[in-house]
């Protein structure tokens, strides 16, 4: 129960800050500017974590796909806190939602995979 929970709101979170990308709120594209990727790049990433989102719900009744979200959610997460601090040179504060999904997603994986090694 708790893991599931716990998917439906990394799923909104991160479903959330899809759309944000994939409607390129100025906001957002001015946080994109500072780190240093092209414009069409944000979309591509708000694509993969608008599926992602879409996966890690339906993965309420498969733990396998729930399983596959999380880790698309380590790679993007680990990719944000790149972006972050080494592509923006931003203070390591920027990086705490990045960093809170990423430990999530790990234990959503850990829990959808238990059994299965």
């Amino acid at each position: 129960m708790i893991t599931t929970v716990l998917q439906v709101i990394l799923a909104v979170f991160i479903l959330t800050g899809g759309i944000i990308k994939l409607l390129r709120i100025p906001f957002q594209v001015e946080h994109w500017q500072h780190y240093q990727y092209p414009l069409w790049f944000m979309s591509v990433i708000g694509f993969l974590e608008l599926i992602g989102g879409i996966a890690m719900i339906l993965g309420a009744s498969n733990r396998y796909l729930a399983a596959g979200a999380g880790v698309l959610f380590v790679i993007l997460m680990l990719g944000a806190i790149h972006a972050h601090i080494f592509r923006a040179n931003q203070s390591v504060v920027t990086i705490i939602p990045a960093l809170v999904c990423f430990i999530l997603s790990i234990f959503v994986i850990l829990r959808n995979l238990k059994g299965f090694f």
